[in-house]
């Protein structure tokens, strides 16, 4: 049971095991512009919105699996479109911003348990998306973080969703210090749930193994969570993420809108204007 939503994002449903006709237990979303290491854009945020849109018909579906095609999993927005946007305003820019905060909300409130399965960069956009979910198994090559404040852009729309993971005092190593951490830190900071392609030895420190073993690793991981969610009751888990949901409108909706305001505060400023042009100097 396969359909494509678009070109950038596919999307897969399976049966996850069970004997039931047509049965769509598992929805897997899997970005798929490895050229562009999945930027976030016009046409991937139409493909991600129609995919999480499909998803959303389904009362069956008790896991929705994210992952990515190629060695990044998201390098954030596509600086490209917004360095090349002509209006001073960044309307493209802006239009990233809203549409990256409507799929955050769309996939918090999913009532199917949400997995992200990360291996190489999530960044910024990248990033955020990855908060949103419930669980996130990370390779120890997997590398997270928020370099936006290098665009003159607050990563700020992430912090509700990052903190809820994490706790506020160590969302703030990502959402302040601007460095990347890696898989194997995120694990130790509570923001990966799971960490594969490494042995946890001594207080749960990663020993890490080689590298050609992190996609093979990332896909067992993520079926044997799966599994697990699988054979839980139903109803039983379906009570406790909605119990879970209604924490978050009263507290982190307001704080979610709050948050996108913050990082929508730089849009169209000089600062940023400057800073994606330089960057993108650089890189052309």
């Amino acid at each position: 049971m396969t359909t494509q939503a678009r070109e950038f994002v596919l999307l897969e449903y399976s049966d996850g095991g069970k004997i039931e006709t047509d049965a769509r237990l598992i929805a897997t979303i899997t970005l798929n512009n490895p050229d562009r290491r999945n930027a976030l854009d016009t046409d991937m945020f139409n493909a991600l919105e129609i995919a999480l849109a499909d998803i959303q018909k389904y009362s069956t579906i008790r896991v929705v699996v994210v992952r990515a095609s190629g060695p990044s999993f998201c390098a954030g927005f596509n600086l490209h479109a917004v360095a090349n946007d002509a209006s001073q305003a960044q309307p493209v820019l802006a239009d990233y911003l809203h549409r990256l905060h409507h799929c955050i909300d769309i996939i918090t409130q999913l009532h199917a348990i949400t997995i992200a399965a990360v291996s190489g960069s999530a960044l910024a956009g990248g990033c955020a998306l990855v908060s949103a979910c419930d669980f996130v198994i990370a390779t120890t090559d997997a590398k997270f973080g928020y370099p936006t404040h290098a665009i003159g852009l607050s990563p700020a729309i992430s912090g509700p969703t990052l903190s809820s993971h994490m706790g506020l005092g160590a969302a703030r190593e990502l959402l302040l210090g601007g460095e990347l951490i890696s898989g194997a830190r995120a694990f130790e900071l509570g923001f990966a749930s799971h960490l594969a392609g490494a042995t946890l030895v001594h207080n749960n420190v990663p020993d890490q193994v080689p590298p050609h073993n992190f996609d093979s690793a990332l896909a067992q991981e993520t079926s044997r969570l799966t599994k697990i969610l699988l054979a839980k009751g139903p109803r039983a888990l379906l009570t406790t993420k909605q119990w879970l949901q209604q924490l978050d409108p009263l507290s982190h909706r307001t704080h979610r809108a709050s948050a996108l305001s913050a990082s929508l505060s730089g849009v169209g400023g000089g600062e940023s204007i400057d800073r994606v042009a330089a960057i993108w100097k650089k890189r052309s």
